[in-house]
């Protein structure tokens, strides 16, 4: 007596399983090639220094970590160059997302900022034309009207400073207030009107002021440095300007945006600092 068994079903099955495993082993190599692209782009965009700049007659120092876990490259990015008029500019920001989407958009806001900063627009114009920008930089070419909830995000701060009187001009779009330490003291500023990027057409951006004296250290950043998972963003925010103060006594002003970056570990977002230090006179 012979016995068949019809194993065609079982056959689907285990060719069905194949097929996924395969499916799954090609994104995961398409991840790690978009990530490996989105790193080098990452770094070709966003040179970090290893040591201090000198612009306009002050002193800055960079500094950029990226996260502990993750596989995906932020968006986090600084601008730090000198005007035809020979003030200075200065900027921040941080793109909603990772990866290549994000490294993109970062790379539009950073030669746009420069652009019509070096043209000489008022800082509020250049974040309104930017919150256009991202508002009509829609990922679906088939929309006909740009829809804000699809498109790309970002938070902001940028400041414009003139050596022949010493002011400090700045403009912030949703993103965290600068630190200034002054005669061993830490200050965040009183912020403008500033809505996020790209999140609405209504968005108004008003303007502040700030006179610099020697000595003083104006620090811009991204949430990465005082975000912890589960805790007050204002927890971050009072330890962050203890540690500055404490450091700037201790004699590590000069390094303080590495400093500061290098103290953060186990952070899940990417890290981004400026310091920006107006030298004691001789």
């Amino acid at each position: 007596m012979s016995f068949f068994q019809d194993v065609s079903a079982q056959r689907g099955v285990e060719l069905a399983l194949l097929e996924s495993e395969r499916a799954v082993l090609v994104q995961r190599g398409m991840l790690q090639a978009e990530r490996a692209l989105a790193a080098r782009l990452q770094d070709t965009l966003l040179p970090i220094p290893e040591q201090s700049l000198e612009l306009a007659g002050l002193r800055i120092d960079v500094a950029y970590v990226p996260a502990d876990s993750g596989v995906n490259v932020g968006g986090d990015w600084y601008s730090a160059i000198g005007l035809p008029d020979e003030s200075a500019l200065f900027v921040v920001g941080d793109v909603a997302g990772h990866g290549l989407a994000a490294v993109g958009t970062m790379a539009q806001l950073r030669f746009t900022t420069k652009g019509m900063t070096v043209t000489g627009s008022p800082l509020p114009d250049v974040l309104r034309r930017l919150n256009t920008l991202l508002l009509h930089t829609a990922p679906d070419l088939l929309h006909t009207a740009p829809d804000p909830s699809e498109g790309a995000t970002a938070t902001m701060v940028m400041a414009r400073y003139q050596p022949w009187d010493s002011r400090l001009t700045w403009v912030r779009a949703g993103h965290l207030p600068p630190l200034l330490i002054r005669g061993g003291t830490a200050e965040f500023l009183s912020q403008p009107q500033g809505t996020l990027l790209g999140a609405t057409f209504d968005a108004a951006y008003g303007q502040a002021a700030l006179d610099l004296i020697p000595g003083d250290h104006l620090l811009l950043y991204t949430d990465g440095l005082v975000e912890k998972p589960g805790e007050d963003i204002d927890i971050g925010l009072d330890r962050l300007a203890a540690t500055a103060v404490r450091l700037v006594r201790d004699g590590s002003g000069e390094t303080l945006a590495r400093t500061l970056a290098a103290l953060r570990t186990g952070h899940r977002d990417d890290i981004c600092v400026l310091d920006i230090h107006a030298p004691d006179t001789p």
